[in-house]
């Protein structure tokens, strides 16, 4: 029975979209902490503390996808940071929006609005750094 389980956890951390779940999730936990400690603790807009949040997890971020998810890139280190950084930058952009509409439209609190948005963005980055970003054919066999 565990051979079994082992087996089938094997499989499933063999999927990029699960190991950049787990891998996202963790990070997401540090963005979320960073994010409420800058708004609710210290009282800061979360016009400022969105992208101050994400900066935190973006260096992880990249590290984890090109070493833990993707295993790997087509681009030269700094082509990859600078591509990275674009589609983080989109990403403060739909979350900066989806925040927004989730405290203005909804009257959610800044820390549902945020999950939310993280949510959103989690497909956002994990379609373009597999099909732009981290795309090889180490990727596709995965």
């Amino acid at each position: 029975m565990f051979s079994k389980l082992r087996h089938r956890a094997e499989f499933y951390l063999r999927q990029p979209i699960i190991r950049y779940f787990v891998m996202a999730s963790l990070i997401v936990l540090l963005e979320l902490m960073t994010f409420a400690g800058m708004n609710s603790l210290f009282g800061i807009s979360y016009l400022i503390a969105t992208p101050g949040s994400m900066a935190v997890g973006f260096v992880l971020n990249w590290y984890f996808s090109k070493v833990y998810v993707f295993h790997g890139s087509r681009h030269p280190p700094h082509i990859e940071f600078s591509l990275m950084l674009v589609t983080t930058l989109i990403g403060v952009g739909i979350q900066l929006l989806v925040t927004t509409i989730c405290i203005k439209h909804f009257h959610l609190l800044p820390i549902i609005g945020k999950f939310f948005a993280i949510v959103v963005t989690f497909f956002w980055n994990y379609w373009v750094r597999k099909r732009y970003i981290f795309h090889t054919t180490q990727t596709e066999e995965a």
